[in-house]
């Protein structure tokens, strides 16, 4: 390939990539204005000033679309903080807060709405692994059902789904809903370090959660 056919094609890729990143900004504004249940296609188009036809060439589904956004917001505004001891989750859900109210109506979309548990959907579950990873020196020799209580009790605590229904439903501020956040996780997390020192000294640690085994084959 010549030079000049190589700076053509480069110029071309880039322009895709703006104009996909134009349609992810655009998804996620009109999540933010909207707060609806379902994200006309036709809105998003038209805020990124394109054809909705041009939206598809680079989404194939919504599902996809979703996914870009969650990905985006992650990245650009709400910020994943990475930790790796779930004594760090009050601090963090604390700065989180503080995020959430800069930008509240995309906050609760997220929340609240179908549309934006769909685009929360992927960075959730890799919040979910990192809280699981985080509580497994805590929970060693708790029983399989205390863990995997352990584990959620963290992970929907250090959550926007809490902020969003202190707020709503206590009209609680940022600040207090923190230092409401913080004496539930500092109680839970000493309450789990006191059953597993407990399962510790009586001997009866629990089996590792969610082991799975392959089934034998059937013979031919």
């Amino acid at each position: 390939m010549s030079a000049a056919k190589r700076h053509i094609t480069s110029l071309r890729d880039e322009y895709a990539e703006m104009t996909r990143q134009r349609i992810v900004a655009a998804f996620v504004a009109t999540l933010e204005d909207e707060a609806a249940d379902d994200i006309s296609m036709a809105a998003v188009a038209k805020r990124a000033k394109v054809a909705e036809r041009t939206i598809y060439r680079h989404f194939k589904t919504r599902a996809e679309l979703s996914a870009a956004a969650g990905e985006w917001i992650e990245d650009n505004v709400f910020s994943y903080i990475p930790f790796t001891s779930p004594d760090e989750l009050p601090e963090i859900f604390r700065k989180l807060c503080k995020r959430f109210d800069r930008h509240p109506h995309l906050a609760r979309a997220i929340a609240v709405t179908r549309a934006g548990r769909r685009v929360r959907a992927g960075f959730r579950r890799h919040l979910i692994e990192q809280h699981r990873k985080a509580m497994a020196p805590l929970v060693q020799h708790l029983p399989a059902k205390e863990v995997r209580q352990a584990e959620a009790l963290a992970s929907y605590l250090n959550n926007v789904l809490a902020w969003n229904a202190m707020r709503e439903d206590f009209g609680m501020s940022s600040a207090e809903i923190a230092d409401t956040i913080e004496w539930a996780l500092t109680t839970l997390l000493n309450d789990v370090r006191q059953r597993d020192a407990a399962a510790a000294r009586s001997g009866k640690a629990g089996k590792s959660p969610r082991k799975r085994t392959t089934a034998p084959k059937e013979p031919a």
